[in-house]
């Protein structure tokens, strides 16, 4: 990480900072001053900052026997540092007003010293001693399975192994479920916002992020600096029309910081744009017309976000150019496309538009030339009116989980359905304490349904953790698949549904039940390189069998009608293909799944269209089937094509035509280079 130093003029010997209630004084003491991969003992420590991607030094001290210490003034609001100067990690530490004390540490591994004696330090050193126990139950829940097994199993390392792997997922699963019950017990520190970013926000979709552990953090944590991040973070993962848009803030030519919140209560253009950038500069007479449009009639602002690197040359275009007009307002943060506001609005080309209402969602994108003349024009007219989506949906549940009256009727899930109950019992006991303490009027206004609304998002909290670790501990039941595909994959990101997969014991993974969550899970993350799900095949001859047994062989999977004329010449390429793979047919094998609702026409078509052949596999979907061939791929047209690998994973799903055919027949003639495929927008 590169790292620029900011020389600050700090009096250390004055005693004035150390007599201001926002004073900070960090005091550190290692045990061995020696570094991890050299001799060298450590001279000088750094106290550094992160600022818009970039760690930024802003103090250093020298080392005397093996001490160290920092003096200064606290930010506003508490923030993240790190000490550094070490060869093997960083001291994480928060800054706020205090002495805070590193505990002695051992230089070679500084993260794991403890900082403590400042309110979110302790919180946080408590964390880290929680994540310390957790690794130490993670190794009793390891020493137990192990000591569960029978001797032949124990010493069979082959044996062992299943058992071995589901333990580890269950570790690692549970070290998520500790860490949102820690951030539930304590969202009164901002550590756990801390904790959100770097901890669990990859564990969630943006959805369940919102409507859980946002709204249930108290008002004055929403204040914090970290929270703002937070939502800009999620706003940028839902950057759709009718969203919130994320606040971006930048420095206009004279080095002053706006941002887009300052513009609330007007229309505004957020224009990405750059000097060198030819259609940007084409684009200036268009937003200077749009500007004249909107005069007098429409409370209507253009935000120009350079890319630049150079300020020179940004403030040279817009000088050139004419566009210092009111209403139209320019800032930068002169660091080229990796620009914060760039990352958020996914800009990878220019000029890119974002037009944001007055409330500060966004009504559209990319409007160039006439298009934004006739928007500017509507919202005049009134033709035009801002629109608001709700909460972008997480992992919907892919395949309903039927009510076969196992969940109700399982006497060991009896204590996973205590926890809904405990659940509703936590808030309606929320609602009444609340009545008591401050009266019903009180939680009939405006304040009070944010209270109520908050209590809600801290229950789910803990109802989500609950469930996360009744079922981690109770991985062996049989209900276990069926519960984690109802519960879980629903609220936690689709590439965490594998570690839910792999955590199942073993006794239950050839179950009906588990099959069924595995596919999901791969149904789920299908994309070039992943496993592909197991169809169940519907054949011509009423039989049936599995997609994967025939492994082995590469796959070309097709989904087809036999209403369409796209289809029929795709039927035809796929005869020659067929002809070609007879004569190695050890290669390729050719199955063919029809979408069509009448059996009866599409077995009329099989013998119209002479599909039947040996070796050519004639299947129908089955829409009956909850985990039907072409929910499971996740078919929304037809014809599509998957070419498959002999180890069960995906090469291609958007191969079409004569380039389907020179690429299988690349694999017939035993040329099994293949390049990778970048999806199709």
């Amino acid at each position: 990480m590169k790292i620029k130093l900011i020389l600050l003029l700090l009096c250390s010997t004055s005693g004035v900072f150390a007599q201001s209630n926002q004073s900070y004084l960090i005091q550190g003491t290692m045990q061995i001053d020696s570094l991890r991969n050299s001799p060298r003992t450590v001279k000088k420590v750094y106290l550094s900052h992160e600022v818009n991607g970039e760690e930024v030094v802003v103090d250093s001290a020298v080392v005397t026997n093996k001490a160290f210490s920092f003096r200064g003034k606290a930010p506003k609001y508490m923030s993240p540092y790190h000490i550094t100067g070490f060869d093997n990690g960083t001291i994480q530490v928060f800054l706020e007003p205090g002495t805070i004390t590193i505990q002695p540490f051992d230089a070679r591994y500084p993260v794991g010293a403890h900082v403590k004696g400042t309110p979110s330090n302790d919180v946080f050193d408590e964390y880290k001693e929680f994540g310390e126990a957790g690794i130490q139950r993670a190794r009793v829940r390891m020493d137990k399975a192990f000591a569960a097994l029978p001797a032949d199993k124990r010493n069979d390392e082959k044996a062992f192994y299943p058992y071995q792997r589901s333990t580890y997922y269950v570790n690692s699963l549970m070290h998520r479920a500790e860490a949102m019950k820690f951030a539930s017990q304590h969202l009164n520190s901002p550590v756990v916002l801390y904790i959100i970013k770097y901890d669990l926000f990859r564990f969630f979709p943006p959805k369940v992020l919102e409507e859980t552990f946002m709204k249930a953090m108290p008002t004055a944590m929403r204040q914090h600096p970290m929270y703002a991040e937070l939502e800009n973070q999620l706003r940028a993962a839902n950057l759709a029309e009718g969203r919130l848009a994320p606040d971006i803030e930048g420095q206009t030519p004279e080095g002053k910081t706006l941002r887009l919140s300052d513009f609330r209560g007007k229309y505004v253009l957020v224009d990405f744009w750059a000097s060198w950038c030819g259609p940007c500069r084409r684009e200036f007479p268009v937003v200077k017309q749009a500007l004249q449009e909107a005069e007098g009639a429409v409370p209507f602002e253009v935000l120009s976000y350079s890319i630049d690197s150079k300020k020179p040359e940004w403030t040279a275009c817009i000088a050139k150019n004419g566009l210092s007009q009111p209403h139209w307002t320019h800032i930068s943060v002169l660091k080229g496309w990796g620009s914060p506001a760039a990352k958020l609005y996914h800009v990878e080309a220019v000029p890119r538009t974002v037009l944001i209402s007055p409330e500060g969602y966004i009504m559209s994108f990319d409007l160039r030339g006439e298009q934004l003349i006739n928007t500017i024009r509507k919202l005049k007219s009134g033709e035009l009116k801002p629109k608001m989506a709700g909460a972008a949906e997480g992992n919907s549940a892919m395949f309903a989980v039927k009510d076969n009256g196992m969940l109700d009727h399982d006497a060991q899930s009896a204590s996973y359905r205590e926890l809904s109950v405990a659940h509703d019992k936590q808030i309606s006991d929320g609602i009444a304490a609340l009545k008591r303490e401050k009266g019903a009027q009180y939680v009939a206004s405006a304040e009070g349904k944010a209270a109520v609304e908050r209590l809600r998002a801290v229950a789910d909290i803990d109802l989500m953790t609950a469930q996360l670790q009744w079922l981690l501990e109770h991985n062996d039941a049989v209900v276990y698949p069926v519960l984690v595909q109802r519960d879980m994959l629903p609220r936690f990101n689709k590439e965490y549904g594998r570690l839910f997969v792999n955590a199942m014991a073993p006794e239950i993974q050839s179950s009906k039940e588990a099959r069924d969550l595995d596919n999901c899970v791969k149904a789920m993350s299908l994309m070039q390189g992943n496993d592909v799900p197991n169809a169940t095949l519907y054949l011509a001859d009423g039989t049936q069998k599995q997609l994967n047994q025939y492994a082995g062989q590469y796959v070309l999977l097709t989904f087809w009608d036999a209403q369409s004329m796209g289809c029929r010449e795709e039927m035809e390429r796929l005869q020659t293909l067929y002809d070609a793979a007879q004569q190695g047919k050890e290669k390729l094998t050719l199955i063919s799944v029809s979408v069509d609702k009448d059996e009866t026409a599409w077995k009329n078509t099989l013998k119209a269209w002479h599909l039947e052949r040996p070796n050519w596999v004639q299947a129908r979907n089955n829409e009956a089937d909850a985990h039907s061939a072409a929910k499971l791929f996740g078919v929304n047209h037809v014809p599509t094509n998957f070419l498959i690998t002999p180890d069960g994973k995906l090469i291609s799903m958007t191969l079409q035509g004569e380039e389907l055919v020179a690429r299988v027949k690349q694999i017939l003639s035993g040329d099994l280079y293949y390049q990778d495929e970048t999806p199709k927008k």
